[in-house]
C-alpha cells in the first residue's frame, strides 16, 4: 500500500471519526437550517469538484519538489525531517492565511469565496465545500511555498494530510469544554474560533483567517476569541446555498 494511499484512507477515517462525534453531541449541536439533504448534496458535489481539480495539487507540488531540488532552503541548509516538515506547514499556513484574507478583501475573490461561506450550517461536510475556482489560488500559493523550500515529496504529502485534517476539525459541530477550548485556542484554530469566521456579520467573518494555527491571525491583528454564540451563512444571496448549480454560478453575481 503507497504512502498516499495510507494518507487518505486515514483522512477518510477522520472524516468519519468527526462526524461520528458530531452525532454523539447531537443534543448541544447547532440547529440546522434549510433541507439537510440538498445541503449535503451540494457540499459533497462541491467537495467532489474540488478534489477532482485538486488532482492537479499534487502535480503541482511534486512539480515545485523537483524545481527545487538544488535551489530551494532545504537543499542549502541540511536539516532533519521533522524540520523541514515543521516550516513547510507554519509556511504553507501563512500562506494560506493570506489567500484566504485576499478573498475576504477583493470583491471578484469574494464572490469565489462566499460560496464556502453561504452554507447555513457548518459540519464536516463544510470543510471542503468550495468553489474550483479557488484552486487558482491555493495551487500556486502553495507549489511556491514548496519551491522556495525544497521541501522533500515525503514532507509535502504529510503537511498536505495534516492541513486537510485539520480543516475537518475546524468544521465540526462539537463543542468542547470551555477550559479545553481556550487552552487549545492558544496554538490551535478550535471550532469554536472558526465558526466565528463563518458568521454573516463582517466583523466576525473579516477575522479568525488562518487554518491550524492561529499564530498569523495573533501575528497581524485578526484573531477574534470571542465566545459569543453566533449564527453561521450568508444573508441576502441570490443564489440558494443548497442547490449546486447555483453555487456553482453565482460568482457571476454580485450578490
Amino acid at each position: 500500500m503507497t504512502r498516499d494511499t495510507l494518507i487518505s484512507l486515514a483522512l477518510v477515517g477522520w472524516f468519519v471519526a468527526m462526524a461520528i462525534a458530531e452525532t454523539a453531541s447531537a443534543p448541544t449541536n447547532h440547529v440546522r437550517k434549510g433541507n439537510d439533504d440538498s445541503r449535503l448534496l451540494t457540499n459533497f458535489g462541491l467537495t467532489a469538484l474540488v478534489l477532482l481539480g485538486s488532482s492537479l495539487l499534487p502535480l503541482a507540488n511534486v512539480g515545485s519538489a523537483l524545481a527545487g531540488a538544488g535551489v530551494g532552503l532545504a537543499y542549502h541548509v541540511r536539516l532533519p525531517w521533522i524540520a523541514v516538515f515543521a516550516l513547510t506547514l507554519i509556511a504553507q499556513t501563512f500562506a494560506a492565511y493570506w489567500v484566504r484574507r485576499w478573498m475576504h478583501s477583493w470583491p471578484l475573490l469574494w464572490r469565489v469565496h462566499r460560496v464556502h461561506h453561504a452554507d447555513a450550517s457548518v459540519d464536516v461536510s463544510t470543510s471542503l465545500r468550495n468553489h474550483p475556482l479557488e484552486l487558482l489560488l491555493t495551487i500556486p500559493a502553495s507549489a511556491l511555498v514548496i519551491l522556495t523550500l525544497g521541501t522533500p515529496v515525503s514532507v509535502i504529502a504529510a503537511v498536505q494530510g495534516c492541513l486537510v485534517a485539520a480543516a475537518i476539525w475546524e468544521h465540526a459541530d462539537i463543542a468542547l469544554p470551555r477550559r479545553l477550548d481556550r487552552a487549545l485556542a492558544l496554538v490551535f484554530v478550535t471550532p469554536r474560533l472558526h465558526r466565528l469566521h463563518h458568521s454573516p456579520e463582517r466583523r466576525c467573518h473579516d477575522s479568525n483567517y488562518g487554518n491550524t494555527i492561529t499564530l498569523w491571525d495573533r501575528l497581524f491583528g485578526t484573531i477574534n476569541d470571542s465566545t459569543e454564540e453566533q449564527e453561521v451563512g450568508l444573508a441576502r444571496q441570490r443564489a440558494d446555498p443548497n442547490h449546486l448549480l447555483e453555487q456553482i454560478w453565482s460568482p457571476l453575481h454580485a450578490v
